[in-house]
């Protein structure tokens, strides 16, 4: 990479600024249907005072008809793990919660 640098600087072209990647973390909370609103609504105030910050929820169908799943999506930099961790464990004591698990269910291949 050091060589393809050189060479695009003997050549006059800027190289890109580097850019940090982005630190994403995926959590999976499963609760029924009827208390869903309630749980998101917990899930972006609690979030948003530790400071994370929920970049995206999807919801889905779960395997029973009843439940619900909220795919979670948060931005959460390396020192702030401890403070994830902190918020899931809360999340999985709110009232109805069935589950909370790390990871959403898409299967991501990386080549």
């Amino acid at each position: 990479m050091r060589l393809f640098n050189l060479f695009l600087r003997r050549a006059g072209v800027q190289a890109a600024p580097v850019r940090k990647p982005r630190s994403i973390s995926r959590l999976t909370v499963v609760c029924p249907r009827n208390i869903l609103a309630d749980v998101r609504k917990q899930i972006y105030l609690d979030f948003e005072a530790a400071g994370l910050s929920v970049a995206a929820l999807m919801v889905d169908q779960a395997s029973q008809h009843d439940l619900a799943r909220a795919c979670i999506s948060v931005n959460c930099p390396p020192e702030l793990r401890s403070v994830l961790m902190t918020q899931a464990r809360r999340l999985s004591a709110y009232p109805g919660v069935h589950q909370v698990q790390w990871g959403d269910r898409r299967h991501i291949a990386l080549n």
